[in-house]
């Protein structure tokens, strides 16, 4: 939920898998908080792990270059292109 906890994450994952081992990003807000148990989606910045979070995934120098997939619903709140619009928002580089 904010660069704090992400560095703890990916330090964990580093003495776990190591970071060269990270391929991929999967992108997807949650609905439930973390250990619930609850594998459900929501759009990027409405749920668990908020705005703040995703700003310091997408701005992180250790994640930034990775691929990037989106999961999220298609509702009358949001679509695809909301959510990728909200993503290239949090780029402190700026959509690219």
């Amino acid at each position: 939920r904010d660069e704090k906890s992400l560095d703890e994450t990916l330090r964990a994952f580093d003495h776990t898998a190591g970071l060269k081992n990270l391929v991929l990003i999967h992108l997807n807000d949650s609905v439930g908080d973390l250990g619930s148990g609850l594998d459900r989606h929501e759009h990027i910045g409405m749920g668990k792990i908020g705005l703040n979070g995703f700003a310091a995934v997408i701005n992180d120098r250790r994640l930034r270059e990775l691929p990037m997939i989106m999961e999220t619903p298609v509702d009358d709140r949001r679509d695809d292109r909301g959510n990728l619009e909200v993503v290239r928002g949090l780029s402190r580089r700026g959509p690219s």
